[in-house]
Formats: C-alpha cells, sequence, structure tokens
C-alpha cells in the first residue's frame, strides 16, 4: 500500500511530544474532565461537591482542608442539581458552611434541572452550548440517576451518553462534576461498615473507565467523611477528613494505624521495621506515612517535624458509627 502522506503529518512521535502535565481546577482533587463523586445516601457527597464548586468559582470557605480548596483561576460553574433548588444551595451555604454567595453570576443553578437530559443527543448539545456561551469552568450534575434513562449495567449507553460531555470538557479544560451512587457496603468482620471504594461505584464498570477521577466517599457521623480518590493522571490517595460544616471544627483525622507508624517513626525505625512490628504491609505503612506528611507530622524526607506529636494527637480520632 502506499501513503501519500508524509509519516510525521500522521504520526507523532511521543519521544519529542511536549510535555502535558496533569491540570486542576481545584488543586490536587478535581482535574479537567469528568469527576465521579460517588457513596452512600448520606455520605456527605453533595456537601463536599458544593464545597469543590464554590472553591471552583472563587468563593471561600474552610468546608475541607487547605490544600483540598486552592483554585488557581476560578471560574463559573452552572449546576444540574435534581435535589436542591438554588434556594436550598445558598442556605447551605450560609448557615452550613458560613459563607455567602456573590449575586454576580458567578454560581448558576438550572432553574429547571428537568429540561435536560442526558440520554436525549439534542439536550446535551444545548446544556454543552450553554456552557460555552458562559464560559463555564465546572459543570455539576446531581445526582446522575435522575437526569437519563438508561439502563446503568449498559456499558455502550452509558458510554455513548457522557462521552461528549467528557470530550467537551478536556478540549476546553473545564471541569465536570457528578454525584452517582454507590453500591450498599457490606460489613466487615467486625461488625462495622467498610469503605467504600471505586469499584463500589453503582452500575458498569464503563464508568470507571470514563472517568479522569474518582472521589467515592464513606460518611463516618458528624460530618466526618473518608475519601478515596483515584486519578487518571495523578497519585492515588485516600485521608479522613472533618468537615467544617453545621458549627463543627475542621480538623484532619488520623486513624489508629496512623499515629502507631508515627510512634515508631520517632524510633528511627524502617518502613520494613514498621510493618513487622505492626504487624501490616509495607504498603500500608507507606499509605501512613504519606498522610503523616500530608498533615506536616513528618517533613517531606520522612524525619519528624517540630511539631509531629501535636499534629498527631490533636488529628486521632477514632471513627464514629455510620448514620
Amino acid at each position: 500500500m502506499i501513503f501519500n502522506d508524509p509519516p510525521e503529518s500522521v504520526w507523532t512521535d511521543v519521544g519529542e511530544a511536549e510535555y502535558e502535565e496533569p491540570e486542576w481546577v481545584v488543586e490536587n482533587i478535581l482535574p479537567v474532565g469528568i469527576t465521579f463523586i460517588a457513596g452512600p445516601p448520606k455520605s456527605y457527597k453533595s456537601t463536599v461537591e458544593l464545597a469543590l464548586l464554590l472553591t471552583a468559582c472563587g468563593v471561600e470557605n474552610t468546608v475541607m482542608p487547605p490544600d483540598l480548596s486552592q483554585c488557581r483561576e476560578p471560574g463559573r460553574v452552572m449546576m444540574l442539581s435534581m435535589e436542591a433548588q438554588a434556594g436550598a444551595l445558598r442556605h447551605t451555604a450560609k448557615h452550613g458552611f458560613n459563607t455567602d454567595i456573590p449575586s454576580d453570576m458567578r454560581f448558576l443553578c438550572m432553574s429547571d434541572p428537568w429540561r435536560f437530559r442526558l440520554d436525549q443527543k439534542q439536550d446535551v448539545q444545548e446544556l454543552l452550548g450553554w456552557m460555552t456561551e458562559l464560559d463555564a469552568k465546572v459543570l455539576a450534575i446531581d445526582p446522575l440517576r435522575n437526569c437519563h434513562s438508561l439502563d446503568e449495567n449498559d456499558s455502550g449507553g452509558m458510554v455513548m451518553m457522557l462521552q461528549p460531555v467528557q470530550q467537551w470538557a478536556v478540549k476546553n479544560r473545564k471541569s465536570v462534576v457528578i454525584v452517582h451512587h454507590s453500591k450498599k457496603l457490606g460489613e466487615e468482620r467486625d461488625g462495622g461498615k467498610r469503605m467504600a471504594n471505586a469499584n463500589d461505584m453503582r452500575g458498569s464498570s464503563a464508568l470507571f473507565g470514563l472517568a479522569d477521577a474518582v472521589l467515592t466517599i464513606t460518611g463516618k457521623g458528624k460530618g466526618l467523611v473518608h475519601i478515596d480518590a483515584i486519578m487518571k493522571r495523578g497519585e492515588a490517595w485516600q485521608r479522613t477528613i472533618q468537615l467544617s460544616i453545621w458549627g463543627m471544627s475542621g480538623v484532619e483525622s488520623v486513624t489508629e494505624d496512623v499515629a502507631a507508624v508515627f510512634n515508631l517513626v520517632t524510633l528511627e525505625l524502617t518502613q520494613a521495621e514498621i510493618a513487622a512490628k505492626l504487624q501490616i504491609s509495607k504498603t500500608k505503612v507507606s499509605e501512613c506515612v504519606t498522610t503523616l506528611k500530608r498533615i506536616g507530622a513528618l517533613t517531606g524526607s520522612g524525619t519528624v517535624s517540630s511539631n509531629g506529636p501535636t499534629i498527631v494527637n490533636a488529628a486521632l480520632r477514632k471513627f464514629a458509627p455510620n448514620t
């Protein structure tokens, strides 16, 4: 077969391509593309979503920790909210988050969210047209189940439905946040609820493949949440966070395992020695060390910071029962 075009006009040499760093709308948690926020009912999914949206449109709030509340270039956010209308969102921001949303068109909520069905091509085109016309930074859909009539186990149908939205977001360097339910969590051997993860998302696994990020949230009661974050282009992480909502103070929480690892780090044991002493995996020790670095108890090189013991003691908290 004879080709008329030279190879370099059709193919790109990856070894010569310019680096494309991952792009964040909200640093470390909300990338460009589609982000699913999944979890069981009443697990603070919509609370985390609203906090991210406020940050993305430049409304200062203290709901999430500082490192998850940074947006370098705030912009307009637009929302299809099936379970909370504009007035309810404003009330939550004012009385739950202790912040005001300015009336300057930076945060728009569809007055009739049922107007757009994601499984109707013309509706999606109109929706994305509005996003483009108003130069929105983020589109939020809450929850996904109420916005279509497809079988969520139909991988082909779900991908075809969401692919135009995902492609629009990537092409325009925007973010789409979709709240989605997870399967019912099973019981662990000790009788407690296990933590949810991306594999618990309801419906086809093709949704996981389509996503640029999946934030799976397990509510632990009284504003305490565990977030399991999987990123298509970025390091996965897990952490337990005390949300600063409805008068509750937002303080980073750590588990007893993390505190135990910290105590052994102070004795200058290696990670392998810590794993053997605590009878946990090296991977688990590494995760605990990452958490300790993130909250400032350990320095970047893994040594104990000057106020490390104070930080760990303040952050140590046993999980409350699920609500």
